[in-house]
């Protein structure tokens, strides 16, 4: 930092999250929790609406992580009484200084957390919520993002849609989300480990999606690309990773191409297999494309990444924040998103030449060594939230000299 601070005691702040956290399913969830673990108990606490149901929090690294779901309840009066106890919980015993809001959602309770308690607060934007904003007739959730004192956009593309938003641009920051580099590695997958996932098709090529079951996420594009891959390449599987409300299309899809012996469906995988369902994979693809009507964009793509930190090479569709994720030509290439012939071909190109598909991932794993660990993203947030207190105190200090 260069504002004179640099040997003052970190500055906390309060993660403010109503529903997105775990044990809560989900890449903000994911996001929120890792930048809570990444940041520490000296720089962070956390309030959420989410109940553990069972979850431990023993992976956020000592911070204080409260869970009180009366502070987001649907009655006005529960809900008032409930984040002024829970509030004054936290003030007592952690003393934060700024906010960080986990979703425009939240926007209202850091304007009033600013206005009562003089507490400078930023938000973490997506995507899809800011189409939402842009669209919505009420424009409470605009105006309290525009008032914000700086907005963390998780892509460039992100960033676009909160000038559209209004959000002045010097209050805009793009901070990627991050990938734990030592969790997600390149490994070898043992055969018994490989039958125990893809079943018959243990010894086959496998071309990978992770993600929810949406329409937007293109898993039929994929599966309209295989007949072309499966003529060049017939040892060639797919393996579905998720669940959601379109896998019964999906699933139906494939029957009717008569696929369904090729695509493997495993839902509910556990964070923990995630390293080898990665690992086992030739090429990882999620084509998803975006819906601006209907508000739904991938707003970056973390499983990008980490495919790329298990040295994959990935295939993204060109649209939305994707072109952050994937560096086209270097770890992965982007895809027409409509455009079935083009994935297949580039589909056959990463099966067909290991050498190549080995020198995309490689490099992929450079790049998400390189600039996306968590201890690099959380170092720009604390900085910012660091830099926010220091300009909200210095006139004060003024004042007082």
């Amino acid at each position: 930092m260069t504002d004179g601070s640099d040997n003052q005691k970190p500055v906390k702040s309060v993660l403010i999250t109503s529903q997105y956290y775990p044990p809560h399913i989900g890449g903000i969830s994911k996001y929120m929790s890792s930048m809570v673990a990444a940041l520490g108990p000296e720089r962070v606490c956390c309030l959420t609406g989410a109940r553990a149901r069972g979850y431990s929090d023993a992976d956020t690294q000592g911070v204080g992580v409260y869970r009180r779901p009366l502070a987001f309840a649907a009655p006005k009066l529960v809900q008032a009484a409930g984040w002024l106890t829970a509030v004054a919980e936290i003030f007592v015993r952690e003393k934060p200084k700024a906010v960080q809001l986990a979703t425009i959602y939240e926007g209202y309770l850091g304007v009033w957390m600013r206005k009562w308690l003089g507490m400078p607060f930023a938000v973490y934007a997506h995507g899809n919520e800011i189409l939402d904003a842009v669209q919505a007739e009420w424009d409470g959730h605009r105006r309290a993002i525009q008032s914000a004192d700086c907005v963390f956009a998780n892509s460039y593309y992100t960033a676009d849609l909160l000038r559209e938003a209004g959000v002045q641009p010097e209050r805009i920051q793009v901070v990627h989300p991050g990938c734990d580099v030592d969790k997600f590695r390149p490994i070898e997958v043992s055969i018994e480990d490989r039958r125990a996932i893809l079943g018959p098709h243990a010894e086959k090529k496998v071309i990978l999606t992770v993600g929810r079951l949406v329409i937007r996420k293109g898993h039929d594009l994929v599966i309209r690309a295989l007949p072309r891959v499966l003529k060049a390449h017939p040892d060639t599987c797919y393996l579905v990773v998720g669940s959601g409300p379109a896998k019964s299309t999906i699933a139906s899809l494939a029957n009717e191409m008569g696929l369904g012996d090729k695509v493997i469906f495993w839902e509910n995988a556990k964070d923990s297999e995630l390293l080898k369902i990665y690992n086992l994979c030739d090429v990882f693809v999620m084509p998803s494309r975006a819906n601006l009507k209907s508000c739904d964009v991938e707003g970056f793509g973390i499983v990008f990444i980490e495919a790329n930190a298990c040295g994959k090479p990935v295939l993204a569709g060109r649209s939305g924040g994707m072109a952050d994720a994937v560096v086209d030509g270097e770890t992965g290439f982007l895809v027409d998103p409509d455009d079935s012939d083009a994935l297949a071909e580039s589909l056959s190109r990463m099966i067909g030449d290991a050498s190549f598909a080995r020198r995309i991932g490689q490099q992929g794993r450079v790049r998400a060594v390189k600039e996306f660990a968590w201890k690099l993203i959380a170092a720009r947030v604390d900085e910012t939230m660091q830099r926010l207190v220091f300009e909200k105190e210095t006139p004060k200090r003024g004042g007082a000299s």
